[in-house]
């Protein structure tokens, strides 16, 4: 029996994300037409030797992309050839690798505490819950540019102490927490004395803050996130289109 460990994929790229091109190909090329049902995730476990975790983030990622709607207990239906996205889920790392810098990060802390006042509301929990707290830094190209701040719901299974960098969401996913959708709020602040300091920025200067609070599929919150960027360093474009 050939195994996930035998994948031609291993090495190459994510195996999730070798399947997600593959099954995007099919769909773009025409093999799967609107209204067809793509292979199960057993199928596609055994078709491109990869694991259930693997097929079933390729699935989820169809998903976010709009080609397929995913049925409990029936399976994938493809929904269009052509991908729609109201705005994609990126990372903070992502984005900024994608305008050209060089980005390193840096956790700062990652340990558990009595949630604010902010998580409590965001994360739909009860007063006196706790949360785990994961601070990091990143830099672009050198320079301290954005604080991110998470604050998670303590779950089964999920074991934030081993997160130890890279894409927040490829961890989520791991664990089958994936979120489906996000919400995100954008405004200006000022910089706290900690934040400054971890910045490398002067104390009260102009702030960009980003919060987003992310949701499973069952409409749970598995993430509540806020960004901190002193305002000289960081910059939001947004392309808009004009529709009659």
């Amino acid at each position: 029996m050939t195994t996930a460990g035998s994948s031609p994929y291993r090495g190459t790229m994510p195996l999730y994300r070798a399947v997600q091109r593959a099954l995007q190909n099919d769909i773009r090329n025409g093999k799967y037409q609107p209204g067809d049902w793509l292979p199960s995730e057993s199928e596609l476990c055994r078709t491109h030797q990869v694991s259930a975790t693997s097929a079933r983030r390729a699935l989820l990622e169809l998903g976010r992309l709009g080609l397929i709607q995913r049925f409990q207990g029936r399976g994938s239906m493809v929904t269009s050839s052509e991908i729609r996205t109201a705005s994609t889920m990126l990372g903070i790392g992502q984005e900024l690798r994608q305008r050209g810098h060089e980005v390193t990060s840096q956790i700062l802390a990652n340990s558990t505490e009595a949630a604010g006042e902010d998580a409590l509301a965001h994360l739909h929990l009860p007063p006196s819950s706790e949360v785990r707290h994961i601070r990091r830094l990143y830099r672009a190209d050198g320079e301290p540019t954005v604080l991110l701040d998470h604050w998670l719901p303590l779950k089964p299974g999920i074991t934030y102490a081993a997160f130890e960098g890279g894409s927040f969401y490829d961890f989520l996913a791991l664990h089958d927490a994936l979120p489906s959708r996000a919400h995100e709020r954008v405004f200006a602040g000022s910089l706290s004395a900690a934040d400054a300091d971890d910045l490398e920025a002067p104390a009260g200067g102009a702030a960009l803050v980003r919060e987003r609070t992310s949701y499973l599929v069952d409409g749970s919150p598995i993430e509540f996130t806020r960004h901190t960027s002193f305002s000289d360093r960081y910059q939001m474009d947004i392309d808009l289109e004009m529709h009659a």
